[in-house]
């Protein structure tokens, strides 16, 4: 009974953990408001009607979940045995990111095929899944686990959520950018001005409710 009650202690904490670290991501850290990953491509996203926010955010998701592992096991393991056969004018810092990028590539043909279970979609988000994968907020946030040193589960919650907080990001956004044609808003300031704008000051909404630390 003691071992089943230790087991049930630690997956409820591995649960609890997991769920934190997604939270925080969405929306304490969401990677557009907190630390402006992905803009570009969020407003080129919000502007154009041919591209589905579901489509394009399913893949990012997708690819945020299953590269968080793979960047957790190259921060832990392969830069440690990089850095001992690098020479020493070359810091394995600076091959960080090329390591990382090769980790979004294999999430990305992971989640190419996994697309193939769903026939309905799959052709759609396909065609979204390059822009998904070379978009920032993937390399940014396997960059920002790595410098917080976050464990394996910590890393998966956190690139998980950052996935659905980049999802979050377009939806609000989306909606601003509607209210924001109103006639109130001086001509020079409609588009892409306004947008930016509007983008800002939630930034310093959320700086707002959860601080900063220096």
């Amino acid at each position: 009974m003691a071992i089943n009650a230790s087991a049930e202690l630690s997956v409820l904490q591995a649960v609890a953990q997991f769920l934190t670290y997604a939270v925080m991501a969405v929306f304490a850290e969401n990677a557009v408001f907190f630390r402006a990953l992905g803009v570009s491509r969020l407003n080129k996203l919000v502007n154009d009607p041919k591209i589905s926010t579901w489509q394009y955010c399913i893949p990012i998701i997708l690819v945020q979940t299953i590269s968080a592992p793979m960047g957790w096991a190259a921060q832990s393991l392969t830069l440690p045995a990089l850095a001992k056969v690098l020479p020493g004018w070359l810091s394995v810092n600076a091959l960080r990111p090329l390591v990382f990028l090769n980790c979004s590539l294999i999430a990305m043909g992971i989640v190419w095929l996994l697309l193939g279970l769903f026939p309905k979609s799959r052709d759609a988000c396909r065609e979204q899944l390059p822009g998904a994968t070379f978009n920032c907020c993937v390399l940014g946030t396997l960059l920002v686990a790595a410098s917080q040193n976050y464990n394996l589960l910590q890393s998966i919650g956190f690139g998980f959520g950052s996935g659905v907080g980049y999802l979050v990001a377009v939806l609000v956004v989306d909606e601003g950018r509607r209210r924001l044609r109103s006639k109130d808003i001086p001509h020079i300031f409609r588009g892409l001005p306004s947008v930016l704008i509007y983008i800002g000051i939630l930034s310093l909404a959320i700086y707002g409710l959860v601080g900063t630390v220096d």
